[in-house]
């Protein structure tokens, strides 16, 4: 979906690296999608020692700080430089801008992701469920947890960092990913299978 957001076009304009990167920052980081549009360029620190995401007064009145993965620096760098570039800097302080040069919109991100998913042959699955940019922030939660069983982790006891991460108020929020998801499912029972095998020695 990337590689398609950054095909869409206009050559030499800022939108399709606009979209690759919030594409990106949303499913490394986890992000609600109204707290990126919300991000200011003082929010997003790329220069700092450890880069974190400022995400301010957001859902429920709470603010938090959201580490930035090595590998998401170099495109939200590249997207900074071509924005200043481009002249976008002088008009708007949001990072994310639109090509009017004001901040991104949900109906416009809305558009633009129907754009990317038509064009990689993305549509509704059999339940009739359509893709939606907050599948992002389900999968960053779900491919977390995952993880964690995977690697034989106390998952029970690392959902309220999770909680926290993702900006939840309270530690039930995601605790419904770990009833709601066939992945996680199957990852538990893989590990108590696992654990069983082993004569119930963890």
């Amino acid at each position: 979906m990337i590689r398609a957001a950054y095909a869409m076009g206009p050559d030499g304009s800022l939108r399709p690296h606009t979209f690759a990167t919030f594409l990106g920052v949303l499913a490394s980081t986890g992000l609600r999608g109204g707290e990126a549009i919300r991000l200011m360029v003082h929010d997003v620190p790329l220069d700092a020692i450890s880069p974190v995401l400022h995400i301010r007064e957001t859902k429920f009145h709470k603010s938090r700080l959201v580490p930035l993965h090595p590998t998401t620096l170099g495109p939200l760098r590249h997207s900074t430089t071509l924005r200043t570039a481009l002249g976008y800097a002088a008009l708007s302080d949001s990072f994310f801008v639109s090509e009017q040069g004001g901040p991104l919109t949900h109906g416009l991100l809305r558009r633009w992701f129907l754009t990317v998913c038509h064009t990689v042959g993305l549509g509704p699955t059999a339940e009739g469920r359509r893709p939606s940019l907050r599948a992002l922030r389900h999968s960053f939660a779900v491919q977390r947890m995952r993880r964690w069983y995977q690697e034989g982790r106390d998952v029970q006891g690392l959902l309220p960092h999770l909680s926290v991460y993702l900006g939840h108020v309270r530690p039930q929020e995601s605790y419904w990913y770990l009833t709601a998801t066939p992945e996680l499912l199957e990852a538990a029972a893989e590990r108590f299978r696992s654990y069983a095998a082993a004569g119930g020695t963890p």
